[in-house]
């Protein structure tokens, strides 16, 4: 019985019935962890046994969940992981999540629930009050056109400034795929689309407060753990590795500005309130948080400026808050639209957008940038005029003229103005660079292979929740992002965590090498995901797999399971938790392949990791298609799947306790 850590219960609200129900969390944990293991299982037991819903469907799921550590003082822990049928995906819109901190996932908790599961479609526009384990669907025809922060405003107003708040703006009002859910001022579930999941239901926004408890087993022992977990946090992964110390910097007016790289310390914005430490010292310049550290990812978000006029600190918030009230990812447009523009109008294809002239700079995202700057985010970015900018910005929010093409996400606006031989330049799977060693982020080989078949075997940008695949070892690293790890101290680190002193071998030029075990981190990394996002702990600093405060400078990767049975009385070892990952990971491939997924799709990044070079000219540049294709054999073989189609086998699925997986999918004719 689910306790501890654990609320032990699931509020499922179907929208076109206005039936509110309860699900036994106990069905569905520790096997499932919490958070978004818990979340696959329901859409799998919520979809199982019908034809599977398209994304707007009135079937398709919707669901906000958090874990066991939600609502403790674990550090990072205050997430809440928002799961199903992702608009943003291309060509497919794939089963996916997104995470965002702030409140809400601790609120939801002190409300008596582990999730939320939508369902369903309203007649006129509602929202979800929830409060001390009783729901209600109340009329929201009032809200219905509001701007984010005006509809948090105006919830407030009416049921109080304690309630946590997540809604969505405009754009998921008009179904626009790169649609947000917001929380708060700066906390959204960015990538995935699925504020317009929750437009196509005609849910404005849900409100949750509550006083109910959250249960910790052990209470002592979790109170060491947070204290020892909170020392080792600075001592590795996105703290001390080459980049400035200061954790602030003033801008021209003489308030501070957070640097997003400045590593961990507490973030205010995923932890419980009494967490915060530097309350009155680290403002942000918009004034509406107190933020630390990496877990904290705003603030570069703004994808065109005048004159490539990074320094304007205002003109790069005030273009983010215009985004956030209409409710549209900043991510894609920042990482995926503007690069494909840019490179349309270098390459002759696209000359005019919303009825104007486009005049861009033509030194910008389209030529891969030379690692020169000492701050690659100030090279090369689209000059855009700020007026056409804004005015853009507005029509995908409301689907006028060219927005309403733009709206359906960068891979379906380049099918209809046929641009296809363009998009697949920056775009895998419907997502924009991030983490793959192209355009925005350079990273050296091999960690490139690796974030090739991360990319490749998931459904969505992986790196919400794989950073430290790559990116924690690539800044660590002396000789590629001068941090304190040497290059060759990697071999150490391999042994000890994934068994294998290959893990990141290859650097600078070995084609063999770079190829050699790579299967084996990956997998590891996406176990780690799981536990990320179900536990949940931040991204940016779990796992601690590398410290400077160790002898061979191993980190303390297996903080998490240690504050998992702290809170809630479990005996599990690493082993177990990760075994738990790979059921979660199992079943989200089943519901994949229910939509159609085949090894075709995880191929079909490779054009792009092929074609495209990396920044590094005297490295190896680009992918390996066959040795590529030998290692995604060797991830299927360790994964238990079957190497021609990609899909999960019997043995597999029976050995993870999910024999009803497997007849759902035998019974499709999609069991090997």
């Amino acid at each position: 019985m689910a306790t501890y850590g654990w609320m032990g219960k699931i509020l499922r609200v179907d929208l076109s019935t206005e039936k509110i129900t309860e699900i036994n969390t106990d069905k569905y944990v520790p096997d499932f962890i919490g958070g978004y293991g818990m979340a696959l299982k329901l859409i799998w037991d919520e979809t199982a046994g019908k034809p599977f819903p398209g994304e707007f469907d009135p079937e398709a799921p919707l669901i906000f969940a958090t874990g066991p550590l939600a609502g403790t003082p674990a550090p990072t822990a205050g997430r809440c992981e928002v799961a199903g049928i992702a608009p943003q995906g291309y060509p497919k819109p794939w089963i996916a999540d997104s995470g965002f901190g702030g409140d809400f996932a601790t609120k939801m908790k002190f409300a008596g629930y582990d999730a939320i599961m939508i369902v369903g479609k309203a007649d006129e526009p509602k929202y979800l009050y929830i409060e001390d384990r009783s729901a209600e669907i109340l009329d929201a025809s009032n809200l219905w056109g509001l701007y984010t922060h005006k509809t948090q405003q105006a919830l407030m107003e009416k049921h109080g400034s304690d309630v946590a708040i997540a809604t969505i703006g405009p754009a998921g009002e008009n179904l626009v795929r790169l649609s947000i859910i917001t929380t708060k001022t700066e906390n959204a579930a960015g990538q995935g689309g699925f504020g317009a999941v929750m437009g196509s239901k005609k849910l404005k926004a849900i409100v949750v407060r509550g006083s109910c408890k959250v249960r910790v087993a052990r209470p002592d022992v979790l109170i060491k753990e947070v204290k020892r977990i909170a020392a080792e946090i600075p001592t590795g992964n996105t703290s001390g590795s080459g980049l400035p110390d200061k954790l602030v910097q003033p801008d021209p007016r003489g308030r501070y500005i957070m640097r997003m790289h400045s590593g961990c310390i507490a973030c205010g914005e995923c932890s419980m309130p009494f967490q915060h430490y530097y309350e009155g010292v680290q403002q942000r310049w918009t004034g509406t948080g107190i933020v630390s550290g990496d877990v904290h990812c705003v603030g570069y978000c703004a994808p065109w400026l005048l004159d490539n006029n990074w320094e304007d600190a205002e003109k790069i918030a005030e273009f983010n808050k215009f985004a956030e009230w209409l409710g549209i990812n900043h991510w894609e447009i920042f990482a995926g639209m503007n690069w494909f523009i840019q490179n349309c109008f270098n390459d002759g294809k696209l000359t005019k957008l919303m009825g104007e002239k486009l005049n861009l700079n033509k030194e910008g995202p389209a030529v891969y940038p030379k690692v020169t700057s000492e701050d690659p985010y100030k090279q090369a970015w689209a000059g855009f005029p700020e007026e056409l900018a804004v005015k853009f910005l507005k029509a995908i929010a409301y689907r006028e003229g060219d927005g309403d093409i733009f709206a359906e996400g960068t891979p379906r606006a380049a099918e209809k103005l046929g641009l296809q031989d363009e998009v697949w330049k920056t775009h895998k799977h419907g997502y924009a660079p991030h983490w793959d060693g192209r355009y925005l982020h350079f990273i050296h080989y091999p960690m490139w292979v690796i974030s090739a078949l991360v990319w490749a075997t998931w459904g969505r940008d992986p790196f919400d929740s794989t950073h430290c695949a790559v990116q924690n070892y690539h800044r660590a690293v002396k000789e590629w992002g001068g941090g304190p790890v040497p290059y060759e101290q990697l071999k150490v680190i391999g042994r000890k965590i994934y068994g294998t002193e290959y893990a990141f071998a290859g650097w600078p030029n070995d084609p063999e090498l770079g190829y050699r075990d790579k299967e084996i981190v990956v997998i590891w990394h996406q176990h780690s995901s799981i536990v990320k996002t179900s536990l949940p702990l931040c991204d940016q600093v779990f796992p601690l797999t590398w410290s400077t405060a160790t002898p061979d400078m191993v980190g303390d990767y297996t903080a998490g399971v240690r504050l998992l049975n702290a809170v809630t009385g479990l005996d599990w070892t690493f082993d177990d938790l990760y075994k738990a990952a790979e059921r979660c990971i199992n079943v989200l491939r089943a519901l994949h392949v229910r939509q159609g997924r085949t090894r075709e799709h995880d191929e079909s990044v490779i054009r792009y990791f092929q074609e495209q070079p990396s920044v590094y000219p005297d490295e190896i540049q680009t992918l390996d298609p066959d040795k590529f294709r030998a290692l995604l054999d060797r991830y299927y073989e360790r994964r238990g799947w079957d190497k021609r189609t990609g899909w999960p086998t019997r043995e597999k699925l029976e050995e993870l306790n999910l024999k009803d997986v497997a007849d759902e999918l035998a019974r499709l004719g999609k069991l090997p």
